[in-house]
C-alpha cells in the first residue's frame, strides 16, 4: 500500500454537510419550531386546553421542536478537518472544536449501518475515530460524501501505520476514490 506524501504544513478541505441537506434541515426545523412556538404560545397565554391529546401532543411538540433546531444548529455549524501541522483530526459540532490525536494509539474504523430491511433510502456511512480516552463520529449526512473523510485521513497513515481499525478500512483509506460496498456486502469477517 502506497500513502499519500504527509503535507508539510496546512490543513486539509474543511468538511460540511451538502447544501440540500442544510436546506432540509432548515424546513425541518422551521416547522417542528412553528410547532414550539405556537405550543409555548399557547400555554403562556392560557389559550391551550388541556385534553387528552393536547396532554401527549405539547410534549411531543416541545421535544420535536427542541431535537430539530438543534439540528439546525448542527446542520449550519458542522465542520471537519485534519490540521497536518498538529497531525489532529478537527470536528467542529455546535461551534464547539473538538480535536484529536490522529498518532498512535489512535484508529479508524469505517462502517455503514442500514436504515431499514427492504426500506429505499440509502444507509448511513461513518468513520469512528476512537483515542483510548476518547472518540469522534463523523457520519453522513454531517459530511457531504464519507469517502471525503477518508481522502483527509490517507495522509495520517505515513505517521501511524496502525490508523485503520481493520482491513475494511485499511483497504477504504487506501483508495478513497474506490467505489465503497457496506462491510456487509463486501464479506466482512473480523466480527462487525
Amino acid at each position: 500500500m502506497t500513502t499519500d506524501p504527509v503535507p508539510a504544513s496546512g490543513r486539509s478541505e474543511v468538511l460540511t454537510p451538502a447544501p440540500p441537506v442544510r436546506v432540509a434541515f432548515t424546513l425541518v426545523g422551521a416547522f417542528f419550531g412553528a410547532a414550539l412556538v405556537w405550543a409555548v404560545t399557547s400555554i403562556a397565554t392560557g389559550d391551550l386546553e388541556w385534553t387528552t391529546t393536547n396532554i401527549i401532543a405539547v410534549p411531543l411538540v416541545v421535544l420535536f421542536g427542541v431535537a430539530s433546531l438543534a439540528g439546525v444548529v448542527q446542520a449550519w455549524t458542522s465542520k471537519v478537518w485534519v490540521d497536518h501541522d498538529r497531525d489532529e483530526l478537527h470536528q467542529v459540532l455546535f461551534g464547539r472544536d473538538v480535536a484529536m490525536t490522529l498518532q498512535a494509539p489512535t484508529t479508524a474504523r469505517l462502517d455503514y449501518r442500514r436504515q431499514a430491511l427492504g426500506s429505499t433510502v440509502s444507509g448511513t456511512w461513518k468513520v469512528v475515530v476512537t483515542h483510548p480516552d476518547r472518540q469522534l463520529t463523523l457520519n453522513t449526512p454531517y459530511v457531504r460524501d464519507i469517502a471525503d473523510v477518508l481522502r483527509i485521513l490517507r495522509p495520517a497513515l505515513a505517521r501511524n501505520p496502525d490508523l485503520p481499525a481493520d482491513d475494511y478500512t485499511r483497504r477504504a483509506l487506501a483508495d478513497p476514490s474506490a467505489p465503497l460496498v457496506p462491510p456487509q456486502v463486501a464479506g466482512r469477517t473480523d466480527g462487525s
